[in-house]
């Protein structure tokens, strides 16, 4: 894929908090398009979360369509609210009722757990152990959900532990790529680790992991997504180097990655999602300069004209948060509001264009 070369910009704006969407003031200022609501928090405040949408029921009944993804699921995560500060609790969103229930607990309790929706299943790959040996063991092992009252059961463990790394489905395979790996024999805290650009897809088939072309740019805490069959690494941070703006994209078929226009500003800890073709991203940290903040900032890419422009932004800032699309909205939800974990919150705030 060659890098995209169209490059008019257009103009970001002021921020805009929850409300409705207002084309513009009594000055005539334009104001970014999007508008936020509050919803029902979710049960215990969570952060450094990958959730995923998936379905109410295995069961096709009389009809041998899908079922229709119609939930948001999260599973695993940092809360206060859990020994070592890390849970296992599986919990799940139905906007039909703007409330919260909770599915079977994950095996161990994980932070950093990427879920994938892929061929009607639900995957949790990698993340982090947190006990009393270490608070940041990277995880190889992972498991598949076939209905939310059902138990987790194990699938092939990635090649090498990799984790705060962008997972999605694409073309029916669980693509990973990018995130941190162990720098050597130890793998127990944050200091243990080092950027990575590998990329492996799964394959359900044969239950097994393979490797594909590397990312260009080695980066964790980045934000993955499919849109027009093709996937987005966006943002992120380095070990050494903070946060990034780069934008990488993978074509599947010609198995090779590409650039596209970076953010307009360098985000890690991020969240996005796709809806009506469009890339949305939210949130993020910085650690620079010092004590560090957390982003508000919402962002809209359009992949046909290869743009970002702001949109409205996050009425809650947060960092280490989750976003997933259902229907015609995108579901924010979790995160903490400061640099580093404190502040974790339980929010859950819908976007709409």
């Amino acid at each position: 894929m060659n890098k995209i070369d169209r490059r008019k910009m257009l103009a970001g704006a002021a921020a805009l908090g929850a409300g409705a969407v207002l084309p513009a003031r009594a000055d005539n200022t334009i104001l970014p398009t999007g508008a936020w609501t509050p919803l029902a928090p979710m049960p215990f405040p969570v952060q450094e979360i990958y959730p995923a949408p998936f379905r109410k029921s295995s069961d096709p009944g009389p009809s041998m369509k899908p079922k229709p993804l119609d939930l948001l699921v999260n599973a695993g995560g940092l809360t206060p609210d859990a020994p070592f500060n890390v849970t296992d609790k599986v919990t799940f969103y139905d906007p039909a009722y703007d409330a919260w229930g909770f599915a079977t607990p994950l095996p161990q309790p994980r932070h950093h757990l990427a879920l994938v929706n892929n061929n009607g299943f639900l995957y949790g790959v990698g993340g982090f152990a947190r006990d009393a040996v270490g608070g940041w063991r990277m995880q190889s092992q992972c498991w598949r959900l076939t209905d939310l009252q059902e138990r987790w059961e194990p699938f092939a463990p990635m090649p090498s532990p990799q984790a705060e790394c962008a997972a999605v489905s694409l073309n029916g395979f669980i693509h990973v790529a990018g995130g941190r790996a162990p720098a050597g024999s130890a793998n127990l805290e944050w200091d243990d680790h080092i950027d990575t650009d590998r990329h492996w897809y799964y394959d359900a088939g044969d239950n097994r992991w393979r490797a594909l072309a590397p990312m260009l740019t080695a980066r964790n805490s980045t934000a993955g997504v499919v849109a027009n069959g093709v996937f987005y690494v966006i943002g992120g941070r380095t070990v050494n180097g903070g946060n990034t703006n780069v934008v990488e994209v993978y074509d599947p078929l010609a198995d090779r990655w590409g650039e596209a226009r970076p953010m307009p500003k360098a985000q890690g800890g991020l969240a996005a999602a796709v809806l009506n073709g469009k890339i949305y991203a939210f949130g993020g940290e910085y650690f620079t300069p010092s004590p560090g903040g957390v982003f508000a900032e919402a962002w809209e890419y359009d992949p046909d004209t290869d743009n970002w422009r702001a949109v409205a932004a996050m009425p809650r800032r947060r960092h280490g948060l989750g976003a997933v699309s259902l229907g015609e909205a995108i579901y924010v939800l979790g995160g903490a509001a400061k640099a580093g974990g404190a502040e974790t919150s339980n929010a859950l705030d819908r976007f709409e264009i």
